[in-house]
Parts: C-alpha cells; structure tokens; sequence
C-alpha cells in the first residue's frame, strides 16, 4: 500500500469520526443553549402558573375531579386551556437570535415577559418567559430558565403570534359557565325575590319533586318541576363588566330583583345574584308596545356569582326560563 494511499485512508476515518462527534454533541449554533421549548406529553401537565411584571398572576390546577380551576375557586374556559396546551405541545424554534438583536431582546423579556411554568403533580416540568411579538408579528420571543440565550419561537403552519395564550390574569381564564347541571345533581333550588319575598319558592329534589314557601308544602306540577330543575344545562353569562370597582359595589349593595341557589347532591352551592340593568345605549328595546320610555333593560341583566366581586352580564334569553313565581308555578297544571 502506498503512503499517499495510507493518508488517504486516515484522512477518510478522521473526517467520518469528526462528523460522528459533530452529530452526537450536537455542536452547532445552539451549542449550550436550551431549545427544546415544548411539552410533548401535556397529559401529564396538572398545574400551570402564569406572573407578568405587573404584579398579576394566576394558577391553574386539576382539581381531584380533574377539572381544571382557576385559583381553586373557579372553573376553568376549557377551550383557552386547550389552547395553551396545544400550544406547549407544538411550538419550536424559528431562529436564534443574532448579536445586534441580544441586548434588546434581552431587555424586552426583562420588562415584559410572562413567567409560565408547567408541572406535573408537584415535579415542575419547564419554566419559560414568555416576550412580546417579533416585528413581523409572526414569531414569539421565548427564554427557558436556565438558558442564557432567547429565541424566536413560532407554531408551523400558524400565522401570528403566541403570547396572547399565555394569560396571566385571573378573570380572563375564568369560564363564563354559571349553571351546567343535570336534574339528578341537583338537590334543591331556592329563588328569591327579595323586592317581592312573597313569591319566592323552594323546590326539593327527589323521586318526587316538592314545591316549597315559608317551610309549608304546596299542591304543584310534578312535570313542571321537572323541567325546572332540568332547566340547569349550559348556561353561560355573556361577559364581564369593566367598571370601577366602586360601582360594582355600588350596583351590589342595590335590592336584587332576584337571587337563585343551587345545593348540589355533593352539597356544593352556586348563587346567583341578579339586579336590574338601567337602560343606555346598547338597550335595543327603549320603548313598550304604547311607545312609553322603558325604566329598566328587560333584555339583559347585571349579575353576580358567588362571592365574586366582579360583575357580569346575563341575559333574558338566557336565564328568563329560570325567573318564575310562585304564582306563575301554582297556576301551571299538565
């Protein structure tokens, strides 16, 4: 074998074990750097926290029923939470970030990243911070912790940007579901009309429904009351009202028109607090049949849920079936 042939040789098993250690150490533009910013198992996600720089911040957590909680005090918008862990599931590097761009970057994620970490029961998965847009509004700055390099993340195939679904207030994960029940979950109703007390009622769930006023029991429509408690399914309020703080008060102090709770068979109670709207410019109907001026908005409402501060809108066709008097009940016969 010739010498030129025997450095032919040696320089072909040097390049192929230099491009083995290339691949196997991955030694490329990412070199030190952690990229690897999906989840691909997002079942085994159980908790997520989300805090921004302006002090919000917010948990969302499985609960033992395995539904999804805001703050353990309310039920999660399914489809948002779906959203971000489809998201987690499917997002990945665009590009790194140039030299020029490293400093800016850098002090975008400092003033305006959203932190968003993920768990598994109490093992934490993957912190990452979360920036604005890149200026073609395509791609989303992104840094794990742990790394010292950020980069532009993006979904294939989606066009915009990610940072909207990854929230940090609290309210804007809360679902807007304020009744979803089955007639069989329910174990009493009780309405009130705190401005008309004497048409108040009480209706008790069993194998034989029981209409109840002032702890006496009243002659009704068995079918009737089946279908009131059957009239708990999917009703949703239309959106919350962004108004001072002190109005909402203000509105909550006022004599509600009606309050409904609902004890669950687990013993689980949901209230509804509802007052009459004032008419204003998006009120669709301002005048009666006589073309008398309206007091009140008779197609929507102000609410309240539970305990909650924040104030909602409902609406007539929506919740009217459930606005019934004891007058009304005690006339219906099958």
């Amino acid at each position: 074998m010739s010498k030129s042939l025997k450095i032919l040789i040696v320089l072909v098993i040097l390049t192929g074990l230099a491009y083995w250690l290339m691949s196997r150490h991955s030694w490329s533009t990412f070199k030190g750097d952690l990229k690897e910013f999906a989840i691909k198992d997002t079942s085994s996600i159980t908790r997520m926290f989300f805090a921004d720089k302006r002090g919000n911040k917010v948990l969302l957590q499985k609960n033992e029923q395995q539904i999804w909680m805001v703050d353990n005090k309310f039920i999660a918008d399914m489809d948002k939470v779906n959203l971000l862990l489809s998201t987690m599931h499917d997002v990945e590097v665009r590009n790194p970030i140039s030299e020029t761009e490293h400093n800016n970057v850098i002090a975008i994620l400092a003033t305006q990243a959203i932190k968003a970490e993920f768990y598994a029961g109490t093992k934490l998965i993957k912190t990452v911070y979360v920036g604005s847009s890149t200026p073609d509004q395509v791609g989303t700055y992104m840094l794990i912790d742990g790394s010292e390099k950020p980069y532009v993340t993006h979904i294939n195939g989606f066009v915009g940007y990610l940072t909207p679904r990854f929230i940090s207030q609290p309210k804007q994960w809360k679902s807007k579901q304020i009744f979803n029940l089955q007639a069989n979950e329910i174990k009493s109703v009780s309405v009130q009309y705190p401005m008309n007390m004497n048409q108040s009622f009480i209706i008790e769930n069993g194998i034989t429904p029981v209409l109840k006023s002032n702890n006496t029991t009243l002659k009704s429509d068995e079918k009737f009351l089946k279908y009131y408690l059957g009239s708990f399914k999917n009703l949703f309020f239309e959106g919350y009202i962004e108004s001072p703080q002190t109005e909402k008060d203000s509105i909550h102090r006022i004599t509600p028109f009606c309050i409904i709770q609902v004890t669950k068979a687990d013993g689980e109670k949901i209230s509804l607090q509802v007052n009459i709207k004032a008419l204003d410019t998006h009120t669709k109907q301002q005048f009666d049949e006589k073309g008398i001026a309206m007091k009140y908005d008779t197609e929507k409402y102000f609410a309240f849920i539970n305990d909650d501060k924040d104030m909602v809108l409902i609406q007539e066709y929506v919740f009217g079936k459930l606005f019934r008097t004891l007058d009304e009940i005690l006339k219906i016969k099958s």
